[in-house]
């Protein structure tokens, strides 16, 4: 399977806190295309406003590109080692990263989910289907009915999550884990491109451009229009 897969460092950051991960590979910024028969598709989205936040998600994508398979015992482990290594000293106290992604493998298709990094399903070669739900405040108040599309327009905590891995506390560990049947391309993308972008921004682009590395590059491109000042990373390909 060809995957396609870019990486942009946020805007007057020194580091790039983002990780994709293309199989046995984690890649911290660039373009690339690959190959792929089996293994880990995935970004990892280290939180900013925590300490060491490219350590925290270097660290999940690290482990996650030498596993064989996904299971929430292994996730759950990653946790507790990444919760270790951050009380192993100040600078890396409450580190924290969000991560998403899916495992091909043996015909079973693994979506595994914590935080607000995201993966779509594109479906007929054109529609976008999310396959994970954001744990974050703002999705929250609106799935619990206590804030309406009007009002969400205007919080101002979009960007708050409520659930990752480390950050100092196993509590906040509240990953998801789902077997998908999934025959069509897939779509994934940390906040830097999704908080900007509407989903027929993102499936305009994908027609225009294909599945393409020319179609990453341009939803950077595109979400940096928007405002994106965060680290953007989108990886697009999937099924032959």
């Amino acid at each position: 399977m060809k995957f396609y897969a870019s990486s942009q460092i946020g805007i007057g950051k020194t580091e790039n806190e983002d990780r994709m991960i293309l199989g046995r590979s984690v890649i911290a910024g660039g373009s690339f295309i690959t190959d792929i028969k089996s293994g880990i598709i995935a970004v990892a989205d280290g939180v900013g406003g925590n300490n060491a936040g490219a350590t925290a998600s270097h660290f999940v994508a690290a482990r996650l590109s030498n596993a064989d398979t996904i299971d929430m015992e292994m996730l759950s482990q990653i946790n507790t080692d990444l919760i270790t290594l951050s009380q192993s000293s100040p600078q890396y106290s409450s580190m924290a990263t969000t991560l998403s992604g899916i495992q091909f493998a043996d015909g079973r298709t693994p979506v595994f989910h914590i935080g607000n990094t995201r993966v779509y399903a594109l479906q007929g070669g054109k529609y976008l289907k999310q396959l994970t739900a954001d744990d974050t405040t703002l999705n929250y108040l609106i799935t619990s009915g206590q804030l309406s599309p009007e009002e969400a327009e205007s919080f101002d905590k979009k960007n708050e999550i409520i659930a990752c891995f480390g950050g100092g506390t196993p509590a906040l560990f509240k990953a998801k884990l789902s077997i998908e049947d999934i025959a069509s391309p897939i779509m994934l993308t940390s906040d830097g491109i999704h908080d900007y972008l509407s989903a027929d921004d993102l499936e305009d682009v994908i027609d225009e451009y294909g599945i393409s590395l020319q179609a990453c590059e341009k939803l950077i491109e595109l979400a940096r229009s928007n405002g994106s000042m965060d680290d953007a990373s989108v990886i697009l390909g999937g099924v032959d």
